[in-house]
């Protein structure tokens, strides 16, 4: 299974078009962040299942794509605190693993009680994004 993470800095009117990225590169799974995308604002690309996380103002918010075919489902993202996040159950190499597109904001620092309702559980979590860690901050909390 191939796998990609893009910030997409937007998903509409990019010069570089997902879907020729997606096709290109024979992405199965693509986590995105700061989509920009407001409520009710649609979005579709062929070939692939669309699951997103808006954020309730102006800007950001996350998505995983998944290519038509891949069995997975939506799993509900409780009690987040600064995280932005979309999460699907899948299953990789006959194990069920949980894909979450994350964002977080460079005004938020990541704080233990957004990740830890993801992590340590039985089931193996691959997240990936932008979490906005550039100089190496550690999580708090």
């Amino acid at each position: 299974m191939r796998l990609a993470c893009w910030n997409a800095d937007g998903v509409r009117g990019r010069k570089l078009k997902p879907e020729h990225f997606l096709n290109q590169q024979g992405v199965d799974i693509c986590l995105l962040s700061e989509t920009f995308l407001n409520h009710g604002q649609a979005f579709r690309l062929a070939n692939y299942i669309y699951h997103r996380t808006d954020r309730p103002t102006t800007g950001s918010g996350t998505a995983v794509l998944v290519h038509c075919g891949i069995a997975h489902h939506s799993v509900p993202i409780p009690g987040l605190t600064h995280l932005e996040a979309t999460a699907n159950h899948v299953t990789m190499d006959g194990k069920p693993v949980i894909i979450l597109a994350a964002y977080l904001s460079p005004s938020h620092t990541l704080i233990g009680a957004d990740l830890s309702a993801w992590f340590g559980g039985e089931m193996p979590v691959l997240m990936a994004g932008d979490l906005n860690n550039k100089h190496g901050i550690g999580t708090r909390g």
